[in-house]
């Protein structure tokens, strides 16, 4: 079973990029990843973390229209 949520360090791994990256993501001004924190913790619900890169993939394709 999958988790209901997801740490920087999950994301990162899963998408092969740095945990400063998905942090980076978090803090962003626009267009964040939905994250809160637990302690000192972040903490991403799976199903955000599934919509934000949907939402990204989406971007890349209505680029390529124009």
């Amino acid at each position: 079973m999958d988790k209901p949520y997801l740490t920087p360090e999950d994301i990162a791994h899963d998408l092969g990029v740095t945990v400063e990256t998905v942090r980076s993501w978090i803090n962003r001004k626009k267009d964040p990843l939905p994250a809160f924190k637990i302690g000192r913790e972040w903490r991403i619900r799976r199903e955000d973390f599934e919509r934000f890169i949907s939402e990204k993939m989406n971007t890349r394709d209505d680029e390529d229209k124009s």
